[in-house]
């Protein structure tokens, strides 16, 4: 059993790895929109839509990595996952503002849907470690 686990970590790294090198491509593409929209310097139009695509994809992988991790019962792995892209919407206003904006959209869109309100473990993880550096910030001011 230990060894199909470990085959199957190995597997999900590969295929965790292929997938953010697929998710790069597009802010290879787009460095100035990339940099622009994290910084939550104003995008005309057409940048908007590519960089909400891009946070987009940056939280379903994110999404989908701590997902497989959890699958697997491995939550060291999914306290990092979430320590980086916390740590990511921190340091970038406008990716935060964005991020945000995502998941308040995809609240309205399944809430409706579910029994009671509508949930995220994803989400109310990764707003747990918001909440601990915005307090480290004002502390340390």
């Amino acid at each position: 059993m230990r060894q199909t686990q470990e085959i199957a970590v190995a597997e999900m790294g590969w295929n965790n790895m292929i997938a953010e090198m697929e998710s790069r491509s597009a802010i290879y593409e787009f460095p100035e929109i990339w940099a622009k929209g994290n910084a939550g310097e104003t995008l005309n139009p057409s940048e908007a839509v590519i960089y909400t695509t891009l946070i987009r994809d940056f939280n379903s992988l994110h999404y989908y990595r701590v997902t497989n991790f959890r699958r697997l019962g491995d939550e060291s792995r999914v306290s990092y996952i979430i320590a980086d892209i916390s740590g990511f919407l921190f340091e970038n206003p406008g990716a935060r503002r964005e991020w945000e904006a995502l998941r308040a959209k995809f609240r309205r869109y399944r809430e409706p849907h579910a029994s009671g309100e509508y949930s995220s473990r994803f989400e109310e993880g990764v707003r747990a470690q918001l909440a601990v550096l915005d307090e480290m910030h004002r502390t340390n001011k």
